[in-house]
């Protein structure tokens, strides 16, 4: 745990004579501030070692996905146990709560790592919130793709991506094939009257829904800076369909039968179907953007080897394929060797369909965004 401590000043600098053959003066008391400076910092020095020496307990803050937490605590915790004596605490929470948490906890943070939504993690390590991460400190980091690392102005690491999250359009396979529908191929698809009545449009309150009308927005002309489209196109579809803020209600939805289709991440397919339900993830052709999960270092946190452990074991290929039996995909090419083809078979797709996602400018996007969701609940009804 760090502190802040008031930088000392040196009695005898600050009183040097200009001319620099006299002899310094030496203010009075200069040599009990001289020493007062020097206890402080070998006690901040040895106070910080004690802290790393005493690190017996490390909490991470999970980003909210199928059987997360789970993974972690099975595979993960035991390792940093065996080779640290480090408990693992782990908690899944929504990536808006983790910056208040982190805000509240100011310079003082008890929490290590944070595996927010990319977009969010890019706005709060703007803030400051955030360490570097050093990729030579973690060797499977460097499996990752240049679009997986995500940089500060002064190009320093501060998001990784810990899991690709495309949005889409999810369909009951059942209920579309009973009624002879199409499955849809195309965000234009999502106007077809056919649709009309089931079909769910996320809001952009969720990164999921502000995804989706950034893209809406660029297969119309526009994009990032330039959202006029999106409003029009999702204007156009709105009448008669549902809309909805969070994953959990459009579950719900489509369990109830009130929905066929619904435009959300592609990790929730498997979830679902894992409950019973016919839920497959339809790629557009135009591209899917993405929301990915993301992971960083908290700025002035403690246990900082066991949290560089946390990183690389997460990022293996062993870890990620188990992942990505949970239904998140890996940004590693290398981790998809290691699943068999019935898992690839049972996600929709593979690695080559890394190229088909789409990286937004959420730096962008997080500066408008307030004014979207503002305009948003004005216009969209």
């Amino acid at each position: 745990m760090s502190k802040t401590i008031e930088p000392c000043t040196d009695p005898i600098s600050a009183e040097r004579s200009p001319d620099r053959r006299s002899a310094p003066k030496f203010p009075r008391g200069a040599g009990s501030i001289v020493a007062a400076c020097s206890a402080a910092a070998l006690l901040l020095a040895s106070g910080m070692a004690i802290a790393q020496e005493a690190c017996t307990q490390m909490q991470v803050y999970l980003a909210i996905a199928p059987n997360h937490r789970e993974d972690v605590m099975a595979y993960i915790a035991p390792r940093l146990k065996q080779k640290f004596n480090v408990d693992l605490v782990t908690e899944a929470i929504g990536s808006v709560m983790m910056v208040d948490r982190l805000t509240a906890q100011a310079a003082n943070p008890r929490v290590t790592i944070v595996q927010w939504d990319v977009p969010v993690g890019i706005a709060a390590c703007d803030k400051g919130q955030c360490a570097s991460i050093d990729p030579e400190k973690a060797p499977n980091l460097k499996k990752l793709p240049t679009w997986a690392q995500s940089r500060d102005s002064a190009g320093n690491v501060t998001v990784l991506t810990a899991g690709v999250v495309g949005v889409g359009i999810l369909y009951n396979e059942e209920e579309l094939k009973k009624r002879n529908l199409q499955i849809p191929k195309s965000w234009a698809d999502l106007k077809r009257p056919e649709y009309a009545g089931r079909l769910g449009i996320t809001a952009p309150q969720s990164s999921m829904g502000t995804a989706a009308l950034v893209m809406l927005a660029r297969i119309n002309g526009g994009g990032e800076q330039n959202i006029d489209p999106g409003f029009e196109a999702t204007k156009a579809i709105t009448p008669k369909n549902t809309i909805f803020t969070w994953s959990s209600e459009m579950s719900n939805l489509f369990q109830l039968g009130d929905l066929w289709l619904a435009v959300n991440s592609n990790n929730i397919a498997p979830a679902l179907r894992a409950q019973g339900l016919p839920i497959r993830f339809s790629l557009p052709q135009e591209g899917s953007p993405t929301a990915n999960t993301g992971m960083s270092l908290v700025k002035g946190a403690p246990c900082e080897a066991a949290a560089y452990e946390y990183i690389n074991l997460y990022f293996g290929d062993e870890f990620q394929a188990k992942r990505m039996a949970s239904g998140t995909l890996s940004p590693s090419k290398d981790a998809w060797g290691k699943i068999t083809p019935e898992l690839r078979a049972e996600l929709g797709m593979g690695p080559e369909d890394l190229d088909k996602f789409i990286d937004l400018d959420w730096r962008a996007i997080n500066a408008a965004r307030p004014g979207w969701i503002e305009r948003w609940t004005r216009e969209i009804k």
